[in-house]
């Protein structure tokens, strides 16, 4: 007889508390697993206040118990009794790390269950007696069983929900790689529309230049197919990409965007329809965790979380335990470090026994460390990989790609280095990447700061991690860009940078190599002086910046879901009366926002949208241009030479940031069929922009014209042709004929007493003997080149020693004078004549 049982049953069932540290308190833990940390009380005391609220936005740093906070929310929801509680995550090795949490701390959890091939919901879930445990994506399907089985869900948990954003756009998005049926029937339906836009690329794109910028077919286009769009993608339907897709983009298809770049077709929606997961969309309440957001704008579009529930998040008053983390940028200290030098010192560590992990961005990046002895860590083997690094010592691995989803907590990782600046794959992204830089910065810090939270998971854990790659150290040089971090990791970033500016760079390696052993011994120093620049940080507010952008997002979100529901007037004049006509944008924002109201209002009233998007057009460039009025936005020298140039060397805090920002222009500045043309033919903009020029890149921008348009002072311009990839012995009669073409395109534009140079820019200088060209054609061949690099890093050089943010504008017209960077000094300098070949 058990005596204990006997007696719970004579004694009638006792009411279960929801408030959350009672309830906690009355689970059955695992020894040691007794209590909750401060930080964890003081979250769900928060919560429990405003527990009525729908949605709810809880930002905690990784390491600081926030999927225990999440399981005991929805713990607490069941008990209320609101309905079934369900936890979702990126991926199962999170999914694992809850079973564990849920396991050590007596919370009742389940799975989906499998009966033959049939997946099925626990009775425990439908009856509100455990918590379901799934991945973001057994949900966000169009095949899912919450679908299938009509469920109607209590209370979510989106854990890790910078991660499951992504994956929601994702679930989505088409993509179709050319070479497919339906890639080559797109293409041929949007052809001539395509080529429209922008000939050159269009040719490119169909040549299968690699480097191809994406182009994005017009919307017009777009919505006057939407029936014949519907038949043929609907032909695909059981096409892998599309099985578990299509159903949740059928009926949206019409908010949705088609790109064409040089891998095929991309097919991805405005907003994610979030409306057609029905779970999701009627769930009572919806709980938002998450570490790294600081622009929490996709939240509002992407997953129609409520904008109070953001501008008023859970947050912990002290959000300071986030471990320690030494950041340090050696080639900031001394530029003369090179990659495989900081790639021998990483391999010095794991010859040591300390474990390193490598983040690059691409393949390429992750071949050369394979080269040196590291191991590329696989997609399909991830997370067998990383559990093995618990019990090996001196591994040097490396992810691509990844910079989130990974637990590399205490020696699984004492080194970590990110080499090279996060890209973009999606070609969504891209194409806004062109158009609104507050969207390429805030995104790329968003995925930087999830790299850099990698390797410490915990307030007690530590790490060194080392910066490379001039694009990277570029990006954070800016300081514009230092707002989209976290306040610590902003703290933890001017920390690293600035460490080292007052020492000797003598012996620069062995600065950093004993800088780092600091951290790596856990020198008391070291830890005292790292909490007291903590200790500075402020208290997480929402600045105006993050106000105004979350107001736009809510705008946003209302023209989409008045799109929707087919008020295509009403949806564009929200776009105009409360952004355009409100907020204090720039003028590509306001570019961007014209494009959009014309987008919307196409399908009731064509003139009045045709009207909006050539206004759209006029107003910045790379907008689309209607064929009932190509736009062009002229450009003049408004601004005096050297002001400009002041201008511009403000955006950077220091003048080795400035020097790297130079460097990695040079990078691309070379003549090299390795090289993008794209990239060559941007930094040739950014450095007219540099010396004091106003630029333009006209085909990339407006669909016609040269490669780059400078104006100097004067409004003396030059039109310029580059053939960076070009490995023959002379310039071409095609080199020449393109460039005229581009001649004409500029006296059409600009009139014919416009004072111009034509340019082309490749290594030759001789040309062809069946090539004729113009008095004005000049060229900048390879010897000219190099020349106006050595002139550009002597320049930069003057401006630092000058003392850089001391500089004056007349100190900067003398330096543009002596290193002939004005107009005439550049012309006589730089510009070589075109000359016929000997004999």
């Amino acid at each position: 007889m058990n005596i204990f049982k006997k007696k719970l049953e004579d004694t009638s069932p006792k009411e279960l508390n929801f408030e959350p540290i009672e309830l906690f308190q009355n689970l059955f833990h695992k020894e040691g697993y007794a209590y909750l940390r401060g930080i964890q009380e003081e979250v769900l005391n928060s919560w429990h206040s405003i527990r009525d609220q729908r949605d709810v936005l809880c930002k905690m740093n990784t390491g600081s118990g926030k999927t225990l906070v999440s399981l005991l929310m929805l713990h607490s929801k069941m008990i209320e009794g609101v309905g079934p509680s369900l936890y979702l995550c990126p991926d199962k090795q999170l999914l694992e790390q809850a079973k564990l949490q849920a396991d050590l701390y007596g919370i009742p959890v389940c799975e989906i269950e499998y009966q033959g091939q049939r997946s099925v919901f626990p009775d425990d879930f439908l009856n509100s007696k455990a918590i379901l445990l799934c991945t973001f994506q057994k949900l966000f399907n169009s095949r899912s069983i919450f679908d299938r089985d009509n469920i109607d869900v209590g209370s979510i948990v989106l854990d890790d929900a910078h991660v499951c954003l992504d994956k929601a756009r994702q679930a989505t998005t088409i993509n179709i790689p050319f070479g497919h049926e339906l890639a080559e029937r797109l293409l041929k339906l949007f052809n001539d529309e395509l080529k429209y836009q922008a000939p050159g690329t269009y040719h490119r794109l169909t040549d299968g230049d690699p480097y191809a910028k994406i182009l994005k077919v017009p919307y017009w286009a777009w919505l006057t197919r939407l029936d014949e769009l519907v038949h043929l993608i609907g032909e695909f339907s059981e096409d892998s990409e599309l099985m578990f897709k299509w159903g949740l983009i059928a009926d949206d298809l019409k908010s949705y965007d088609c790109y064409v770049g040089p891998r095929g077709i991309e097919i991805a929606p405005s907003y994610v329809p979030f409306h057609n997961v029905r779970a999701f969309n009627e769930a009572k309440h919806r709980y938002i965790l998450s570490a790294t957001f600081e622009d929490q704008i996709d939240l509002i579009k992407d997953l129609g979380i409520d904008i109070d529930s953001i501008k008023n998040a859970l947050i912990p008053k002290d959000r300071k335990d986030v471990g320690q983390r030494l950041i340090l940028a050696p080639q900031r200290f001394d530029s003369r470090i090179t990659d495989e030098q900081i790639m021998d010192l990483a391999k010095e560590y794991a010859d040591s026994g300390v474990n390193v992990m490598v983040l690059t961005p691409s393949a390429n990046r992750a071949e050369k460390w394979e080269d040196i002895g590291a191991e590329i860590i696989e997609k399909d083997n991830i997370n067998k990989d990383i559990a093995s690094l618990k019990s090996k010592k001196g591994s040097l691995n490396v992810l691509v790609n990844r910079y989130d989803g990974v637990d590399l907590n205490g020696d699984m990782c004492r080194i970590l280095i990110l080499d090279g600046y996060p890209s973009f794959s999606s070609y969504e992204q891209l194409y806004a990447e062109l158009r609104l830089e507050s969207v390429k910065s805030s995104l790329k810090a968003q995925i930087i700061e999830q790299g850099l939270g990698r390797a410490v998971r915990s307030g007690s854990d530590y790490c060194a991690v080392f910066l490379m790659g001039k694009d990277l150290l570029q990006f954070l040089g800016n300081k514009s860009n230092l707002q989209y971090f976290t306040p610590v990791t902003r703290k933890q970033l001017k920390l690293g940078l600035s460490l080292l500016d007052d020492e000797s760079n003598d012996n620069a390696l062995k600065t950093i190599r004993d800088t780092a052993k600091l951290c790596l011994v856990q020198d008391m120093s070291w830890r005292e002086y790292h909490s007291g620049i903590l200790s500075q940080v402020e208290t997480d507010k929402t600045d105006e910046r993050v106000i105004k952008n979350l107001e736009i997002a809510d705008t946003e979100s209302k023209a989409i879901d008045l799109f929707r529901r087919r008020n295509h007037e009403g949806a564009s004049k929200i776009i105009l009366d409360e952004i355009v006509d409100t907020i204090d944008l720039t003028q590509k924002q306001k570019g961007w926002y014209f494009e959009k109201a014309a987008n919307y209002l196409y399908l009731d009233n064509i003139p009045k949208s045709n009207d909006l998007q050539i206004k759209a057009a006029k107003t910045a460039s790379h907008m689309l241009q209607s064929k009932n009025g190509h736009s062009y936005t002229k450009i003049m020298a408004s601004v005096e030479q050297a002001t400009q140039v002041l201008n511009f060397i403000k955006r950077y805090e220091t003048s080795q940031d400035f020097k790297l920002y130079l460097e990695s222009l040079l990078d691309d500045l070379q003549f090299s069929p390795d090289i993008p043309h794209t990239k060559f033919e941007n930094a040739l903009a950014e450095v007219g922009r540099l010396v004091g020029f106003h630029t333009q890149e006209p085909e990339a921008e407006f669909g016609n014209g040269p490669d780059v348009l400078w104006v100097m002072t004067g409004n003396h311009y030059l039109v310029l042709e580059a053939k960076s990839r070009a490995i023959h012995g002379e310039i071409t009669r095609d080199n020449i004929n393109q460039l005229l073409g581009s001649g004409e395109w500029f006296k059409k534009l600009y009139g014919e007493a416009a004072s111009f140079n034509l340019v082309t820019i490749q290594p030759p200088n001789i040309k062809g003997w069946n090539v004729n060209t113009s008095a004005n054609t000049r060229v900048i061949d390879e010897e000219s080149l190099i020349s106006l690099k050595i002139t550009l890093r002597r320049f930069v050089d003057g401006i630092n020693s000058s003392g850089f943010t001391a500089s004056s504008t007349k100190e900067i017209a003398n330096l543009l004078g002596l290193h002939n960077l004005t107009t005439n000094g550049f012309l006589n300098t730089f510009l070589k004549p075109v000359v016929s070949k000997k004999g």
